[in-house]
């Protein structure tokens, strides 16, 4: 069975339950484009189809009786295409009213039986809204002072139609089902940290006194998409010095002196799945023997996180044992934010944090210790997937233990060409 259909039929599983005895309808866009930014589609939408092509809409229709789905695609637009390139689109009938051959592609790509063009969308759902189904759309993370979402908008439009009509939000069911990977996401997290890996790895090589911040971000992300990933998963942090205890600093702008350590927290997005892995390194290629004491801190906690990442056990129990065991080192104070995120389409991926972890839940494990009066900040980085004995670490081949990394750090290194 295609892997999408699949996920689809389990959200409708989970629609059923939540709606009881009544029809419920589901609405997920895939975003729109913007001019000059690469388009990405809306994580849920890609999850749920595989379909990268902007304007697009998934329609999921649950009542008693049954469930059926519609896609909403792109018609094709051959002088839009000369732009920005072809895209999965809905096609149309032949002569004899079936499908012709760009619909039937879409058909088959994605496991949908049904695909109109996203034109047809506001009649399509006119004849199941005027039943006053229960309705779910996927908003998004917004603030208040943001600008309104393609989903806010929609809704404005039908709530003026049906003032009586309550939304409800997809989001909570989706983050469920996205909680726990398949193998066909582990596969993928998996070529990630692959990648990522590689990157570590050259850092291990080229990071020296003298060199900038910028100049280390630069070898990451060359490293990323030499090997194949599209782009960073989020903005790489490269901070040394005083910037070692800055959490999420992205300026990259520091030149990099002997004696400093570097926190170089890095993730690459390949096939749209994210890594997420930090190490801190020490710029001379020697921990000296404080900042050893530390690094020994740090990867104790880690070490006690992961034992605490077991099915049945919550997020919370995983960040109690890890700040737990730095606090009992006297260093409680210097570590002041959570252990762990889940990680997938997203570098923080979907999911609701009150549930027990379970196999194919993947999460990160990120203690660290940052003492800004010495310019000291360590921290590492693991990504870890639940199962059914306890946890799997992803991440264990891009090495951590201090000892390892000097000796790494020692080798000669392999020129640059640019």
């Amino acid at each position: 069975m295609n892997v999408f259909k699949r996920r689809r039929d389990l959200l409708k599983e989970h629609l059923r339950e939540a709606a009881g005895a009544q029809a419920v309808l589901a609405l997920i866009f895939s975003g729109a484009e913007r001019d000059l930014v690469p388009f990405v589609p809306d994580s849920n939408f890609y999850y749920l189809t595989g379909v990268e092509s902007p304007g697009a809409a998934l329609l999921l229709n649950v009542t008693p009786e049954g469930a059926d789905e519609v896609l909403f695609l792109p018609p094709k637009d051959p002088a839009k295409e000369r732009w920005t390139g072809p895209v999965l689109s809905s096609g149309g009938l032949t002569k004899e009213v079936l499908p012709d051959r760009e619909r039937k592609r879409a058909m088959k790509d994605t496991g949908v039986g049904t695909i109109l063009a996203s034109y047809q969308l506001e009649a399509h759902l006119s004849r199941p809204l005027d039943k006053n189904p229960l309705c779910y759309l996927d908003f998004p993370a917004a603030g208040l002072d943001d600008p309104p979402t393609q989903t806010h908008l929609f809704w404005e439009k039908i709530h003026r139609r049906y003032p009586a009509l309550q939304p409800r939000r997809l989001g909570a069911l989706l983050g469920d089902l996205r909680r726990v990977k398949d193998e066909t996401e582990l596969a993928c997290l998996v070529d990630a940290i692959d990648i990522t890996r590689a990157a570590h790895d050259a850092l291990m090589r080229h990071i020296s006194p003298g060199m900038m911040e910028y100049q280390a971000a630069a070898l990451v992300e060359f490293v990323f998409r030499m090997e194949g990933a599209q782009t960073p998963a989020f903005p790489t942090i490269i901070g040394s010095g005083p910037n070692s205890c800055v959490l999420h600093y992205d300026k990259n702008s520091r030149k990099m002196s002997a004696g400093d350590l570097a926190v170089c927290d890095i993730g690459c997005r390949k096939d749209f799945y994210c890594s997420d892995i930090t190490r801190t390194y020490p710029i001379s290629g020697r921990y000296s023997k404080r900042q050893r004491e530390i690094y020994d801190v740090v990867l104790g906690a880690s070490q006690a996180a992961m034992e605490a990442a077991r099915p049945g056990n919550f997020v919370t129990d995983v960040h109690r044992a890890c700040s737990e065991y730095i606090a009992r080192a006297g260093y409680g104070r210097y570590f002041f934010h959570g252990t762990s995120h889940y990680l997938g389409l997203d570098a923080h991926d979907a999911g609701l944090y009150d549930r027990p972890l379970e196999p194919g839940v993947v999460i990160t494990i990120e203690p660290g210790i940052y003492i800004a009066s010495e310019e000291l900040g360590i921290r590492t980085e693991d990504d870890i997937v639940i199962t059914k004995a306890g946890y799997r670490c992803l991440t264990e081949d891009v090495p951590r233990d201090p000892g390892d990394i000097e000796k790494l750090m020692s080798r000669p290194s392999k020129s640059l060409s640019y």
